[in-house]
């Protein structure tokens, strides 16, 4: 036997599949850009919903009650309730204040 070391042999490159996830490759440049689907629209609300809605803005700007952006979230609320309580709701807007006796 020779002292000599053997010559070295060339090993194949290895290939392991990429451990990453899609955004990370992208990150990286390894992949191009996933076109995204677009956002979800919520849905309407039911026709009821929207006539409730409609009765208690025309009852509003009846009374000269200009609502505020803040306003819509209960005005969405109270359109969700029995057309017969926001039928009560419009005529308590719109009704006239009494006048009141001053002492």
């Amino acid at each position: 036997m020779s002292d000599e070391a053997p010559a070295p042999r060339p090993a194949p490159p290895r290939r392991q599949p990429l451990m990453a996830d899609v955004e990370t490759l992208v990150d990286m440049g390894v992949l191009e850009e996933q076109p995204q689907p677009p956002p979800d629209e919520p849905p309407a609300p039911p026709p009821e919903e929207q006539a409730n809605a409609a009765a208690l803005d025309e009852a509003l700007a009846g009374a000269g009650i200009e609502p505020e952006p803040a306003d819509a979230a209960a005005i969405a609320e109270l359109a969700k309730l029995d057309p017969a309580v926001v039928d009560a709701i419009t005529k308590w807007v719109q009704r006239e204040p009494e006048p009141t006796e001053e002492k």
